[in-house]
């Protein structure tokens, strides 16, 4: 049994370190590969030059800099933040199921969109709003702190919250049909024609939410021994809990501001890499944000060159990608991982 442990230790160390190396590499050139692929091909060099301040075309300058680079960061951000509250969540709940969409974010951000609309004010603020108040309303009828040892009623919140909230938004947009089609393409979540004010907008809050990503590390690590092992060792489960319900939420919250509705992002990634590497935080959620910007980065790509002039969401693509992999968690769902 001990050699076994061993074996799997080192098995898992290997894995890290290969996982790394791979999405150390990925990383730049899913970022290159979005800036010269697309409906109008760039080659490389173009889009270099254009970077450096170089470009021949002012035309091709415009494409690169004011469409495709923030289009591009934007992804990578919201791929990051996705599933790192994802991996976050999973080891809250000890649950690889467990999704940001769970507590009522995205329904929140729907319906504070579609109120947006209608009274005019910016979309992603008006998203960002209404997926905070949903935060807030799932934390106060959970109990706040003190339902932090009771994971559950935070779940239990969170579906009547985001069942309330889409049966709002429903009834909105029975009423007010003229807002349909722009609420449709906004659920279906997309980065085109996003630009450097929405990646302005969320750039505090996407920092805000990896700082405490961070800081959700240790204490995840220690309250996956048990709740006995973590009092032990000085580790508050209310403030944990806590913790992560904030970092989790807030990166969820800024990620469907900036993209819209992306579904299954937040679950692909941790799983994978849970799979590959073992379930310590200290290498998870790392890894989880850096596979999680390459996953919505290729993502994003798919959607611009499936069919074009057409750009598909990116919330079509990732359900088609996610929902086999969740059918595939639950019939290889082994609750002894995440104990």
């Amino acid at each position: 049994m001990k050699n076994n442990s061993e074996t799997n230790k080192i098995s898992r160390a290997s894995g890290a370190k290969i996982v790394t190396i791979v999405l150390i590499i990925l990383l730049p050139l899913i970022f290159a590969a979005g800036l010269f692929i697309g409906a109008e091909t760039v080659p490389l060099k173009e889009a270099v030059n254009c970077l450096l301040g170089k470009a021949e075309d002012s035309f091709t300058e415009i494409i690169i800099k004011d469409i495709r680079l923030p289009r591009v960061i934007l992804a990578l951000i919201c791929g990051a933040l996705l599933s790192g509250a994802g991996a976050v969540f999973q080891g809250f709940f000890k649950s690889p199921l467990a999704d940001s969409s769970m507590l009522g974010v995205s329904s929140g951000a729907a319906l504070g969109a579609i109120a947006g609309s209608m009274l005019r004010i910016w979309m992603p603020l008006a998203a960002f709003s209404g997926a905070i108040f949903s935060i807030l309303l799932v934390y106060i009828f959970s109990g706040g702190q003190r339902s932090a040892s009771e994971p559950t009623k935070l779940l239990l919140a969170g579906n009547a919250v985001s069942v309330f909230f889409s049966a709002m938004s429903s009834a909105i947009l029975l009423i007010k049909d003229k807002e349909l089609y722009t609420m449709y393409a906004w659920t279906l979540g997309s980065f085109n024609g996003k630009g450097w004010t929405e990646l302005s907008f969320i750039a505090v809050p996407a920092v805000i939410s990896l700082f405490l990503f961070l800081l959700c590390i240790k204490p995840l690590d220690v309250l996956a021994a048990g709740n006995l092992s973590s009092q032990s060792m000085g580790i508050s489960l209310k403030k944990t809990r806590t913790l992560c319900f904030a970092a989790g939420s807030l990166a969820a919250a800024t990620a469907v501001c900036a993209g819209g509705v992306i579904g299954f992002a937040g679950l692909i990634a941790p799983h994978i890499i849970r799979l590959l590497t073992g379930s310590r935080h200290k290498t998870l959620i790392p890894l989880s944000l850096a596979g999680g910007a390459v996953f919505l980065g290729f993502v994003d790509i798919l959607c611009r060159v499936a069919a074009p002039p057409l750009d598909i969401p990116a919330g079509i693509v990732t359900s088609l990608f996610g929902a086999p992999f969740f059918i595939f968690i639950l019939l290889n769902h082994n609750r002894r991982s995440f104990a």
